[in-house]
């Protein structure tokens, strides 16, 4: 072989040597430009905040069927995160800066709390997810003989409730155990003497209708009031317990708002994704799965309501809220509240 030959196979092997060392680079870029993007991928994250008796609905149904639905349908992961608490301490959070995309409140009013706080803007409009009526709950075979709001008046009785400075199921309560009395005599002197004379046997404040269930499982208290929702939940999970319906009490409308001051530009398509979902006939037959009576579908499996009413009947919530809550409850109720000291619950037999 020549001194030319030579050369040229050297020269050959240099090129297939190059040519391997370019491919070997581009794996090794095409690797490592995967990696740090994998590494730097977060997937897109929806914090729901949402009162205390939505949380087994929320975490057994809705939300993992939505995030299925998301993933499915966008190809794209999804992290959701839910708090739950009474709605009063969740719109104080949120109004401090707690990170909820969307809120689930029990009532309206706690949306105007947080455009108030320019955490929601002022165009956007809450969603009503569904209605409950507010219930009485009696021990079983419902020793007192409890039937309407009134008789939650007599001697003797020791009630719970939830807290209205804290629970919205408490400031519904108290619209329905004053309503009641107020639509049937048209006379608010009657209607504040019901008023008075329940509260008169509250002896334990719980921070939320969860919280005040939950001590009555354990045995304290002869009787409370609360969502039927909730009511029914505990049924299914085996409470012994028996539900009054009253025949004239306010049905609870529950709603779900976007807060827009925590929502970025890429997560309101997901935040507004969520909220069609709750509203949509998959998300209502399971919130209706979960005992809330539903805003869309059919409601035969639920008891009647023959007498209910509505907090428009009260002229509305700022105006029933502003009526009874703040000048009876907080004014003439709760500085001669005579509550039992802090319970120690224990299981009774019942």
């Amino acid at each position: 072989m020549n001194h030319s030959e030579n050369i040229q196979n050297s020269v050959r092997r240099q090129q297939t040597t190059f040519i391997w060392v370019i491919l070997l680079g581009a794996v090794l870029v095409y690797i490592v430009g995967k990696t740090i993007l994998a590494w730097g991928y977060t997937p897109p994250h929806l914090i729901v905040y949402a009162f205390s008796t939505q949380e087994e609905v929320l975490n057994q149904g809705i939300l993992p069927a939505f995030k299925d639905a998301w993933e499915q349908k966008n190809g794209q992961e999804l992290k959701i995160e839910a708090v739950f608490g009474p709605s009063d301490t969740l719109a104080a959070h949120i109004n401090l800066g707690a990170p909820a995309d969307v809120a689930l409140f029990s009532n309206e009013r706690h949306v105007k709390w947080l455009k108030i706080g320019r955490k929601i803007s002022s165009e956007t409009q809450p969603i009503v997810i569904g209605y409950t009526p507010i219930v009485i709950v009696t021990r079983p075979g419902n020793p007192y003989n409890i039937h309407d709001y009134a008789d939650l008046g007599q001697p003797g009785l020791r009630l719970l409730h939830a807290d209205p400075r804290s629970s919205g199921a408490a400031q519904w309560s108290l619209l329905a155990e004053y309503g009641s009395a107020l639509l049937k005599s048209h006379n608010p002197k009657i209607a504040k003497a019901q008023l008075l004379a329940i509260w008169d046997n509250v002896k334990v404040l719980g921070a939320s209708a969860r919280a005040t269930l939950t001590l009555f499982e354990l045995g304290a208290g002869d009787a409370l009031i609360t969502y039927e929702q909730d009511a029914r939940l505990a049924q299914e999970r085996g409470v012994p317990l028996e539900i009054i319906p009253p025949p004239r009490t306010i049905i609870a409308q529950h709603i779900a708002v976007a807060v827009d001051d925590h929502i970025t530009r890429s997560e309101r398509p997901i935040v507004q994704a969520f909220l069609d979902y709750l509203v949509s006939p998959e998300g209502q037959e399971i919130f209706k799965r979960y005992h809330l009576r539903p805003e869309n579908l059919p409601t035969d499996e639920f008891p009647p309501l023959s007498e209910a009413f509505t907090v428009n009947d009260l002229g509305g919530w700022f105006s029933a809220y502003n009526q009874t809550v703040e000048p009876l409850w907080q004014t003439e109720i709760e500085p001669d509240l005579n509550l039992d000291p802090a319970p120690v619950p224990v299981y009774t037999g019942y």
